[in-house]
């Protein structure tokens, strides 16, 4: 079966009908629904696409731009936005910080008492044991076994509660530029 086959017969004697720039611009613009405003804001291919980890939104402009460059396209100093991002960035994780910090020592401060209570439960059956025992005896030791098994679940609830604040800090010392993009990424995705 050829191609001409499904065509009508006087196809080639047809022409299109001509059209002047004007008409042809109108028609576009209606077929796509932007005026002159529109059409200046459309997306440009050579600009980063957003969120992206090497984009980075222009405050005068608001379109994309690498996060390498010192300057946008429009002039705005995106050097200045990107430093002023990150310091921002920086005082809040140092607050968040200290906010956690804050929290976790007044969830310990119970646990201190459970400290307090077992230094006896461990101190005097050994000074027991010392000084007054004329033998071996099982219930200083059992005694013992409670307080040790007291302080040992209080240190494990301790470590436990502390964890976090460990790593904060640990993230505090050992954060780098790279470490905000990547956490400047992550919430642009979430956000977007």
């Amino acid at each position: 079966m050829r191609y001409n086959d499904h065509l009508p017969s006087n196809v080639h004697v047809l022409r299109p009908r001509k059209l002047a720039p004007a008409d042809r611009l109108d028609q576009f613009l209606e077929k796509h629904a932007l005026t002159a405003d529109e059409a200046a804001a459309r997306i440009d291919p050579t600009r980063p696409k957003t969120p992206g980890i090497n984009a980075i939104i222009c405050a005068s402009c608001s379109q994309a731009e690498y996060i390498a460059r010192d300057y946008c396209r429009c002039g705005h100093y995106l050097r200045g936005q990107l430093e002023d991002e990150f310091l921002a960035w920086e005082e809040q994780i140092q607050a968040d910080h200290t906010q956690l910090a804050n929290v976790t020592a007044e969830k310990l401060k119970p646990l201190r008492f459970v400290f307090l209570a077992s230094s006896p439960i461990i101190v005097v059956p050994m000074l027991y044991l010392a000084f007054w025992a004329e033998g071996f005896s099982v219930h200083p030791i059992l005694w013992m076994m409670a307080g040790v098994a007291l302080l040992g679940a209080a240190a494990v609830i301790e470590r436990v509660l502390q964890r976090p604040v460990d790593t904060s800090m640990q993230f505090l010392d050992t954060y780098t530029f790279e470490s905000f993009v990547e956490d400047r990424f992550f919430r642009l995705k979430v956000q977007g």
